[in-house]
């Protein structure tokens, strides 16, 4: 019989504009009275553990339980500075998607009961093929936008577990808050990983368009350039 899902109750901090993913290391600045109080009791106990949840809209400053996505990720707080502004800076480590259950009210800030979300999968032979794709794949996106170290990405790339791998991918990718929402909210690694490709793919014809874009903008300032200097040749 499997295991029952942990579920546990935990500070929550709203993350405006950014997802964690488990298995990943981000750094973040908290600002908010209510967030600030959540990390404070957070950092009062031995696992340090947090829930991240993500904002539906970025710009809401006090945003309700309804106006956050249900599926975050819960972490451990691996680093906390406190700014001379009193804002904390943090280091958060992503641990296990989880969904909130149920919320209460603490003194000033939220705590949410969640459940953990299992996702882990084993890695067939199919699986690991279609990993390798997705890296050729990733490594043409990483040297068309020219601001992804890709050595650097595959070092962490897990190629012997599904889950980990498509989150890791799923980090350094650069699309919108909702997309990577969306990747969080995917709870099949297989899903992920075709929903991945599809974002890659995608990415890579923008950055195609663009550079097509550029160089038909780049010809015709040239051509106006050069009609430009014969007429002032011509006027000379």
């Amino acid at each position: 019989m499997a295991d029952k899902p942990e579920i546990t109750t935990l500070p929550l901090v709203p993350l405006r504009d950014m997802v964690v993913f488990p298995s990943m290391m981000a750094p973040f600045v908290v600002g908010r009275r209510a967030s600030i109080l959540a990390l404070e009791a957070t950092l009062a106990t031995a696992g340090k553990k947090i829930f991240l949840a993500t904002q539906k809209d970025p710009k809401i400053d006090d945003p309700s339980i309804g106006e956050i996505y249900p599926i975050g990720v819960v972490a451990t707080v691996v680093q906390n500075l406190k700014l001379p502004n009193q804002n904390v800076k943090v280091m958060v480590e992503g641990l296990t998607r989880a969904e909130i259950i149920s919320t209460q009210e603490a003194d000033g800030y939220v705590t949410v009961t969640v459940r953990d979300i299992e996702s882990a999968v084993p890695l067939t032979a199919e699986v690991a093929q279609y990993m390798q794709k997705l890296v050729e794949i990733f490594e043409s996106y990483a040297k068309m936008s020219h601001h992804l170290a890709f050595e650097g990405v595959m070092s962490t790339l897990k190629l012997d577990d599904p889950d980990k791998f498509a989150d890791t991918l799923a980090s350094h990718i650069l699309i919108t808050t909702p997309e990577k929402q969306q990747l969080l909210e995917t709870i099949s690694p297989y899903e992920r990983l075709q929903k991945l490709q599809d974002f890659l793919e995608v990415e890579i014809e923008k950055i195609n368009i663009d550079k097509r874009i550029n160089s038909k903008v780049k010809k015709q300032m040239e051509r106006a350039q050069k009609e430009y200097y014969l007429n002032e040749k011509i006027k000379a």
